[in-house]
């Protein structure tokens, strides 16, 4: 895969030296593909490396912890919808390239203080002044009370996004060694009916999630990532050494 360097940030951070952000180009591909891809990336991660992704076709992704009968997986196959695992926790997440897309953040050793929110905190501010200097002003962070769900977009944690009291950006991470990589599905509208009836019959649960759409907002992918890598690679330039 050739590797598209982004424009070097100012000199800062840690050590006083530039960070160069790496992205890769965007891919279409099933998820077990997708999920392949990510694994090397976090197995090599030797450069902060990010990348776009769309899942085609429709997939379901479950968290590295998460489990689903398999009744529930076969009623997913029988509707022409993949399951994987991925590397990262959280729950359930319904992909597709008709109303969501995903990314991945791959954090090499030391370029972050060791802790477990600094990362997710990176990554939420920078999706959070994208979406900002797109129009869409995002809700303040907030915990909601644990909601014990299959469904990603079932609740919101910490570090994930909601605007106009939706989520629309959910976020998760897994760490190996120093290296750590994070794993964003930014859902732009509420998938077709057909798709959700197959979930919620896997799952016993009922769909919550219209992403953007719930506030009325409809943002170009392409446009939304541009504006996330930039203030990612900004964001990485100058976070310190302290946990954040």
């Amino acid at each position: 895969m050739t590797a598209a360097p982004s424009a070097n940030a100012a000199n800062g951070g840690p050590s006083a030296t530039a960070v160069t952000l790496v992205e890769l180009p965007l891919l279409r591909a099933a998820g077990g593909e997708q999920m392949a891809r990510d694994e090397r990336l976090l197995g090599d991660a030797t450069r902060l490396t990010a990348r776009r992704y769309l899942w085609t076709p429709p997939a379901v992704s479950l968290g590295k912890f998460q489990e689903l009968a398999p009744d529930g997986q076969a009623g997913l196959a029988a509707a022409g919808i993949d399951v994987v695992r991925r590397p990262s926790g959280g729950r359930l997440v319904l992909h597709g390239e008709a109303f969501e897309w995903s990314f991945a953040v791959a954090v090499p050793a030391g370029l972050l203080p060791y802790g477990t929110h600094a990362a997710y905190r990176v990554v939420h501010d920078a999706m959070a002044t994208a979406l900002d200097a797109a129009g869409v002003a995002p809700d303040p962070t907030r915990d909601e009370p644990y909601t014990r769900s299959a469904l990603c977009f079932s609740s919101a944690l910490r570090h994930d996004l909601l605007v106009a009291g939706a989520k629309a950006v959910a976020v998760a991470q897994v760490r190996r060694g120093d290296r750590i990589l994070v794993h964003g599905s930014v859902l732009a509208r509420r998938p077709p009916a057909a798709l959700v009836a197959a979930v919620e019959t896997a799952t016993g649960e009922r769909w919550r999630g219209d992403g953007l759409e719930a506030g009325g907002v409809t943002l170009d992918g392409e446009a939304l990532w541009s504006r996330f890598l930039a203030c990612l690679e900004i964001a990485f330039a100058s976070v310190g050494r302290a946990e954040v």
